[in-house]
């Protein structure tokens, strides 16, 4: 049954108002508890840290903080997805009230006489013409009616699927119902739509049509550009509970048991097959079914450690206090993933990290992994940036990062030797398919962002400074700043042959680090961006660590100028930078 006349007319909101800032408020208490809990053990040195509680039983005791960290994120995300979801409403109720007030406000009584139900009665005394006048305002107010309806049917849609109130054939039902606006968007994406096409379609539908394709078919949506960044985080959520479900929870015990097999068929010598008087024995069929098992269990082992470890990096929010944001997530090849640090739909500021080499998402969570530094970089911007602004930071990896290195040797005397370069770092493929992704991705920030777009720097350290540099030779790039950070080059020979404006982009490279080159030169991918003739901006930075390698992994160190200098750039303060001398 719909809102009535009488539902509308005289109801007040201020109660509804109060439920919601309510919902708030355990969100933010919910949130405090995670922060706390993640501060008594993710430190080696904290009370439930491995220094203080070492062996299995503090192990134990970590996991066991681990899984409650997780139980609270659950549940904080849900209030605060409640709350929304009854702010939203109230000020759609209001709004249709206050329509509805301005058309009974605006009746003619001499030609039409409405009812304590809402009906309108003409005044045919007067004219046979007020029929059709009492029937449009009939018609403006039923519209309103509906408004309001559609207003209390998305309202429970939410409760329902974030406070878990609805019955399993309730949710069934509004999976059901969206079945012709999932097939709409499948149908969107074969097509080629841009991220501003498929926002636009989304912000047609109904909240219980949107909510119906996520509980349905978060596979859907999880990854596509142009969805809201709150919904592609609660997709990519439920599907990484859903993987993590689908392992066997012997799937430990099963590698022990096979690398007991094995051992024990090598020590009883029946590993090798001697038949055939092969000079090489071979490892007979037996031993080799069992070690072809054995490797497909250890790297399922090793996909389902990479997803738990993200997952656990992501639980609570991060230490600025902003919540983390799930975009995407896989395990093909190294892996990979996206993670927000603030809502970027949202924020003033927008800075995307996009690592280099040896990035996997096994190491994406790590201190000095994608999102560990992308944590410092949000930890800086919130220390140095515009009071009253917030700056989402995004840790992107959803491209092939090499998983070779440009070996120092590589620089002899005053020149590069170009055959000795790893092949995976020196071929720029995996950054220039990369750099078409990430603009992919910016263009459907802009198109979620709630006020047309956000002040977007994009950033990349080593190879992935060539693939920010790659997407900014792109006309269509939706980044406003650039910043290679100790990069082998933006794929060009000069700043002027970027689609960014030259006083935007920006360069460092310590001394002493292992890719620094002799000044200037062409080198691997373009001029050397901190080169005087490329015209770029080249800031500061500080040489941390006792090795070129330890330098160029240094960026991100507690006392390293550029930390500074990047949350400059990436919170619109560039007067601000310190700027190498000449």
């Amino acid at each position: 049954m719909g809102i009535t006349y009488e539902d509308l007319s005289g109801a007040d909101f201020a109660r509804l108002e109060t439920v919601g800032e309510s919902w708030m408020k355990l969100y933010q208490v919910l949130e405090e508890q995670a922060a706390e809990l993640i501060g008594i053990k993710d430190k080696d040195d904290a009370a439930f840290g491995i220094d203080n509680w070492d062996g299995q039983s503090g192990e134990a005791a970590r996991e066991r903080l681990r899984d409650i960290v997780f139980g609270i994120d659950e549940r904080s995300a849900a209030a605060r997805r409640v709350s929304v979801a009854i702010t939203v409403a109230v000020e759609e109720f209001i709004a249709a009230q206050a329509e509805l007030n301005d058309i009974i406000g605006g009746i003619d009584p001499a030609r039409a006489t409405l009812t304590a139900t809402g009906s309108l009665i003409p005044n045919t005394a007067t004219g046979t013409e007020n029929i059709y006048y009492a029937e449009g305002l009939s018609s403006r107010i039923a519209a309103v009616l509906e408004q309001a309806t559609q207003a209390d049917d998305d309202l429970k849609a939410a409760i329902g699927t974030w406070a878990e109130t609805f019955s399993e054939s309730e949710r069934l039902a509004m999976i059901s119902q969206a079945s012709d606006e999932a097939e709409e968007l499948q149908e969107l994406l074969d097509s080629g739509a841009t991220p501003e096409q498929i926002n636009d379609w989304w912000n047609g539908l109904s909240e219980s049509e949107r909510l119906g394709i996520l509980e349905g078919n978060p596979a859907l949506i999880a990854s596509v550009d142009g969805i809201p960044t709150d919904t592609r985080d609660a997709a990519n959520r439920s599907l990484l509970e859903t993987q993590l479900n689908r392992y066997s929870p012997t799937l430990d015990s099963d590698i022990a048991d096979l690398e007991a097999q094995l051992a024990e068929m090598e020590a009883n010598g029946e590993r090798y097959d001697y038949s055939g008087n092969l000079s090489v024995p071979m490892n007979s069929p037996e031993y080799a079914a069992l070690s072809a098992q054995l490797e497909e269990l250890k790297a399922e082992r090793d996909d389902r450690d990479a997803l738990t470890n993200l997952q656990d990096a992501i639980a609570g929010p991060a230490s600025t206090g902003q919540e983390h944001y799930l975009l995407h997530f896989d395990t093909e090849d190294d892996g990979g993933a996206i993670v927000s640090i603030g809502n970027p739909d949202t924020a003033t500021n927008t800075g995307i990290f996009v690592p280099g080499t040896y990035s996997a998402l096994d190491n994406f969570g790590d201190l000095g992994g994608a999102l560990g530094r992308a944590d410092a970089m949000a930890d800086d911007a919130k220390t140095f940036g515009v009071p009253g602004e917030e700056t989402a930071m995004i840790a992107w990896l959803d491209y092939d990062s090499p998983q070779s290195a440009s070996p120092l040797e590589a620089f002899e005397g005053d020149s590069w030797d170009l055959s000795k370069l790893a092949p995976e770092a020196g071929d720029g493929k995996a950054a220039e398919d990369g750099a078409q992704t990430l603009n992919q991705f910016i263009n459907g920030l802009d198109a979620t962002h709630r006020d047309g777009g956000a002040n977007t720097t994009i950033a990349g350290h080593s190879y992935g400074g060539l693939l920010v540099g790659e997407a900014a030779q792109d006309p269509n790039t939706g980044a406003d700043q650039l910043i290679g950070i100790a990069a082998p080059g933006f794929g060009v020979d000069r700043a002027d042959e970027l689609a960014i404006d030259e006083e935007n982009v920006w360069a460092t490279m310590a001394e002493g680090d292992a890719i620094a080159f002799p000044a200037g030169e062409s080198v691997i991918h373009g001029n050397d961006p901190t080169g005087e003739n490329f015209g770029s901006n080249v800031f500061t930075s500080t040489p941390s660590g006792a090795s070129g390698g330890e330098i160029h992994g240094g960026y991100w160190d507690d006392e390293n100028a550029a930390r500074k200098n990047m949350a400059l750039i990436i919170t619109g303060q560039p007067s601000k930078v310190d700027q190498a001398s000449e």
